[in-house]
C-alpha cells in the first residue's frame, strides 16, 4: 500500500485547478457582498436634529417671543435630591413641607409668677397653695415659682403673676384668680404640628431657612443650583492683569457674562481657550460637558472668532442658529452638545449685544434648569427723554430706572464705551416691535436688572 497515495494525473490536476478557481470566485464574490451589506450595516441613520423650529416673519426673522419659548421647549428642569438647610438656600423647594413639632415645643411663662392648676382656683374658697420645688408634674393644689419663658411642669394650665398673690412660710396666698391657659404661652402657639410652611415651587429663602430650623427640618429636597461654564475663545484675548500687546484686547465678556449667571442663581465656572482653532474649541468644549448642566460661550467681536465656535459647537451636537427680530443680538445660535445634549448658548460678540442676550435668552433658561420662574419682574415708568425704535423688532435699550419717587422714571443710557453704558444702567427699556417713537414723558416697560 503507497504510503502517501498516489500521484494525480495531467488532466485530473487540470480539472481541480478550475474547481478551485471557481470556488475562489464564488468566495470573492461572498466576501464582496458580506463586505458591502456590513458596509451598509455601518452607515449610520442621519443624526436627529432639533425639534421644528417657530416660522420666520417676512423678513425672515424669528420673534423674541418666539425665540425664548423654543429654547425653553428643549431644556429641562433638573432632577431634585436632598440638600442641608444652607446648601438650599435661594432654591426651589420640590416638595410640600410640614412642621415636625410644635413651636414652641413647650408651654411657657408669660410673666414672672407661680405655675398653678387653674382648676384648683375654681373654687373661690381656695386662696392657699404649696410652693413646691421644680417638679417634673406639677400636683394639685400646689405651686411652683416661674420666671418669662421658663417652661411650665406638666400639669400646670396658667401661670399665676406675682402680683397676684403673696408668699409666706411655704405657702402661696392667692390675691386675684386666673383661669385655664391664662399668661401661658402654649405649646404649638406659633406652629402646631402638620402646619404647612413651605409648598412645592417655593423658593427657600433665609428668613424661610430660619423657619424650617425652627419646625426642626434639617434636609429638604430642592432642584440643584445650575451648574453653568462659561467658555471664552480668541486667541487675541487676554487675560485681565495682563499686558496688552498690540492687536490684543482684555476679555471682558466672558467675566461680565459669568457674573450674571451667578446672579440668576447658577453655580458659575468659567474656561478660557485663548485660541481661535475650532478644534481646541472642540476640545474645550467637550471637556466640560462633565460638569455643565449649561454652556455658555462669549468670544471677542471677530467673526472669525464667532464663526470658531459655530463649527465646533455643529460638529458636536444639535444647532440652531437664527436672526431674530431684536436689536442689539440679532444673531443667535443654540445647540444641545454631545451624547447627553447639554444646552449650549453662543452669544455675540459686541459686549451690548452679548449681555442683553443673555437677559433675554440665557437667564430663563437657567431658571428653567434651577425649577423656577422664567418670568422676570416689569415695571412701567415714564421716560424722561424721548426714544425711537424700529418697526418690526424689538429694542431692548440700557436705561437708568429710579424708583424712590411716586412714579418710577426712567432714562436711556448711551456711552461709546460699552461696558461704561452697560455699568451705568440698571434696567432695559423694552421696545416693542409694534413701536417706533416714544415721546418724553410718556409710560415704557422695562425689566429692572437690579434687585428693586
Amino acid at each position: 500500500m503507497a504510503l502517501f497515495g498516489r500521484k494525480k494525473s495531467a488532466p485530473f490536476v487540470e480539472a481541480d485547478a478550475e474547481k478551485e478557481v471557481a470556488v475562489a470566485e464564488e468566495v470573492d464574490v461572498d466576501a464582496e457582498a458580506e463586505a458591502e451589506a456590513e458596509a451598509e450595516a455601518r452607515v449610520e441613520e442621519p443624526a436627529p436634529g432639533l425639534p421644528e423650529a417657530p416660522a420666520l416673519d417676512a423678513n425672515g426673522l424669528r420673534s423674541v417671543a418666539d425665540h425664548v419659548n423654543y429654547l425653553l421647549s428643549l431644556v429641562s428642569p433638573l432632577k431634585p435630591f436632598g440638600m442641608g438647610l444652607l446648601e438650599a438656600w435661594n432654591q426651589v423647594m420640590c416638595e410640600d413641607i410640614d412642621s415636625m413639632i410644635n413651636v414652641p415645643p413647650n408651654s411657657t411663662a408669660k410673666v414672672d409668677g407661680y405655675a398653678v392648676v387653674a382648676a384648683d382656683l375654681v373654687n373661690a374658697d381656695i386662696r392657699e397653695l404649696d410652693l413646691v420645688e421644680a417638679a417634673e408634674r406639677l400636683a394639685a393644689g400646689s405651686a411652683q415659682s416661674v420666671s418669662v419663658g421658663d417652661v411650665l411642669p406638666r400639669g400646670a394650665t396658667a401661670v399665676l403673676p406675682a402680683a397676684f398673690a403673696t408668699v409666706a412660710d411655704g405657702t402661696v396666698n392667692v390675691v386675684d384668680l386666673v383661669g385655664e391657659g391664662d399668661y401661658v404661652r402654649a405649646a404649638g402657639e406659633h406652629l402646631a404640628v402638620g402646619t404647612r410652611l413651605l409648598s412645592e415651587g417655593d423658593t427657600l429663602n433665609d428668613r424661610a431657612i430660619g423657619m424650617m430650623a425652627s419646625a426642626g427640618i434639617d434636609r429638604v429636597l430642592v432642584r440643584p443650583r445650575p451648574r453653568v461654564v462659561v467658555v471664552s475663545s480668541g486667541e487675541e484675548l487676554v487675560e485681565p492683569g495682563s499686558q496688552v500687546q498690540h492687536g490684543e484686547d482684555t476679555d471682558s465678556n466672558s467675566f461680565m457674562i459669568a457674573a450674571a449667571a451667578r446672579a440668576a442663581g447658577a453655580t458659575v465656572f468659567r474656561v478660557a481657550v485663548h485660541s481661535s482653532d475650532p478644534e481646541e474649541i472642540r476640545a474645550a468644549i467637550t471637556d466640560q460637558l462633565i460638569r455643565a448642566d449649561l454652556l455658555i460661550s462669549t468670544t471677542s467681536g471677530r467673526r472669525e472668532d464667532y464663526e470658531a465656535v459655530a463649527s465646533a459647537m455643529a460638529d458636536l451636537g444639535r444647532t440652531d442658529s437664527v436672526d431674530v427680530a431684536m436689536s442689539p443680538g440679532r444673531t443667535q445660535t443654540f445647540g444641545l452638545i454631545g451624547e447627553e445634549g447639554v444646552p449650549m448658548v453662543m452669544l455675540p460678540g459686541n459686549p451690548v449685544s452679548a449681555y442683553v442676550s443673555f437677559q433675554a435668552f440665557v437667564r430663563p433658561l437657567i431658571r428653567r434648569l434651577a425649577g423656577a420662574s422664567e418670568h422676570r419682574t416689569v415695571l412701567r415708568a415714564i421716560t424722561r427723554t424721548p426714544l425711537r425704535s424700529v418697526l418690526g423688532r424689538t429694542h431692548l435699550l440700557r436705561g437708568q430706572l429710579v424708583t424712590d419717587t411716586n412714579v418710577a422714571t426712567v432714562e436711556r443710557i448711551s456711552d461709546p464705551h460699552a461696558m461704561t453704558e452697560l455699568s451705568r444702567s440698571n434696567a432695559l427699556i423694552i421696545m416693542g416691535p409694534d413701536v417706533e417713537r416714544v415721546g418724553a414723558g410718556e409710560h415704557v416697560l422695562c425689566w429692572p436688572l437690579e434687585e428693586i
